[in-house]
Parts: structure tokens; C-alpha cells; sequence
């Protein structure tokens, strides 16, 4: 299947990816060698569990966590 990523807030990635079927959010961490601790994942402007299998032509934004003190 075929989804398309795009980056919050510094758009570093912009691009569309090819996973296996039933794959899921921690997959495409995987495929993009991101830590998962460090992103949100929403589809539809909606927040998804890392563990929410996502579907073909899905659009997926990675909001990026930002912490400090």
C-alpha cells in the first residue's frame, strides 16, 4: 500500500512511502527510521494510536514532540 507523510512543524519529510498490508503507524517509523517517542501520528486531523493499522492512500502527518524545560 501507498500513504502519504508529511512533517509538523519544519516539513523535513514530504513524501509518499510504500508499506505491506496492515501495516501500521510503527511500521512507518520503522521504514523511516524514526524514533516513535519523538512524533504524533494523525490521519484525517484526527490522533491515532502508534498501533492503528493504517490503510492505501492514507495521508499521515508526523507532528513533532517538542519538550524542554
Amino acid at each position: 500500500m501507498r500513504i502519504k507523510v508529511k512533517s509538523f512543524p519544519r516539513g523535513e519529510i514530504d513524501k509518499s512511502v510504500d508499506l505491506p498490508d496492515k501495516s501500521t503507524a510503527l511500521d512507518l517509523f520503522k521504514t523511516l527510521n524514526l524514533r516513535p517517542d519523538n512524533w504524533i501520528v494523525s490521519r484525517d486531523d484526527r490522533v491515532i494510536p502508534d498501533d492503528c493499522p493504517l490503510k492505501d492512500g492514507d495521508s499521515i502527518r508526523l507532528l513533532s514532540v517538542v519538550s524542554g524545560g
